[in-house]
């Protein structure tokens, strides 16, 4: 069951990610820093590739390198909403430097 739940709070945070992802800040982030698009590409790549985590979850109780997957997942993503929270301080700090 705990398996379960953390799988589904990891799906709905792994939706959470893609719409920031796609959020106006972060592709004017990379238009900005002249970041390769094919970066962020990448990464949404990388997302949706581990989106269905269904069969995982079932395995990881049997499966040791699957747990252990999962528990990198988990990290790697939870890197990745850092990375966004930085972009949107970005954003936000750029904004209010450009009123002044």
């Amino acid at each position: 069951m705990k398996a379960a739940v953390g799988g589904a709070f990891l799906s709905a945070f792994l939706q959470v990610l893609f719409g920031r992802m796609a959020s106006r800040e972060v592709v004017d982030f990379f238009k900005n820093r002249r970041l390769n698009d094919g970066l962020l590409k990448k990464m949404k790549t990388t997302l949706i590739s581990v989106k269905s985590l269904d069969d995982a979850e079932e395995k990881e109780i049997t499966k040791p390198a699957v747990k252990q997957w999962l528990e990198e997942l988990k990290i790697a993503v939870y890197e990745a909403d850092d990375v966004l929270d930085e972009i949107a301080y970005e954003a936000l700090r750029s904004e209010i430097e450009a009123e002044s």
